[in-house]
């Protein structure tokens, strides 16, 4: 899981860092201090959270304003919808305000860890089954290209690449642009997918072999991988690999 904390105090920030390592191990924690840096990450399209813990008073800022922008840059403005947004705070009088931009849980400082524990486990089983409910349904994508509108399949995209306010879908023998942005695409898309670079989103389906600077697709066409992300995904196209050699081998059997 993708873990997001923005809230301007340090000491709180490595608090809930380390009650969160406590409850999950595998999952990779983001630090904000303002609210404006964890606006200027979203629209960067870096990455995405599957749950933000937000403080309500960041210095001269207004957390529930705060995310009212993150839902609106996200487009989507439900708690069922990724990341699960839980307000920490000093200010419990806060709270009617903050559930009215459909935050999913509330925490009060200082955060006691068994009431920390409680609201993180009720958390990750709400992600896991909307994730698990992501994976079983069918993804496709109704897109408008021009004047015309038409389905993508998730699998006959080879990969995704941003080009200024649009993106481009790359298929087999056919590319096709339109405006969308690539977070909310990397959201969409996220089984069996992965973001090699700011500007690339690629189908590990579709993966021929790869190198550190770049991956080869099975259509001929070749994609920048960023030094930074190279490492995460090799771990993220070898556990691929494994589950789909899975299936196989419990056939066989």
């Amino acid at each position: 899981m993708n873990i997001a904390i923005c809230d301007d105090e340090k000491y709180v920030r490595i608090y809930i860092r380390k009650l969160i390592e406590k409850q999950e191990k595998d999952c990779q924690i983001f630090e904000f201090s303002s609210g404006e840096a964890l606006l200027k990450f979203q629209k960067e399209g870096k990455e995405t959270f599957d749950m933000l813990f937000l403080d309500i008073s960041i210095q001269d800022e207004n957390g529930i304003d705060v995310a009212k922008q993150f839902r609106e840059e996200q487009g989507r403005s439900g708690w069922g919808n990724l990341p699960l947004l839980i307000f920490v705070t000093g200010y419990p009088e806060y709270m009617p305000e903050a559930f009215s931009v459909n935050a999913f849980q509330f925490l009060v400082k200082p955060v006691k860890e068994e009431e920390f524990e409680r609201v993180f486990t009720q958390a990750s089983r709400e992600c896991r089954s909307f994730l698990a409910k992501q994976r079983t349904s069918s993804k496709e994508l109704l897109i408008r290209s021009g004047k015309s509108t038409r389905k993508i399949q998730e699998h006959e995209i080879y990969y995704v690449e941003s080009s200024s306010r649009k993106v481009i879908l790359c298929l087999a023998d056919e590319k096709i642009s339109y405006y969308d942005k690539m977070s909310v695409l990397e959201e969409k898309l996220r089984e069996h997918f992965f973001r090699v670079h700011k500007g690339y989103l690629i189908n590990m389906r579709h993966v021929e072999r790869y190198s550190r600077t770049e991956v080869k697709m099975r259509n001929g066409d070749s994609v920048l991988i960023s030094k930074y992300k190279y490492q995460d995904f090799v771990k993220a196209y070898l556990s691929y690999i494994r589950c789909e050699m899975q299936p196989a081998a419990a056939s066989s059997r």
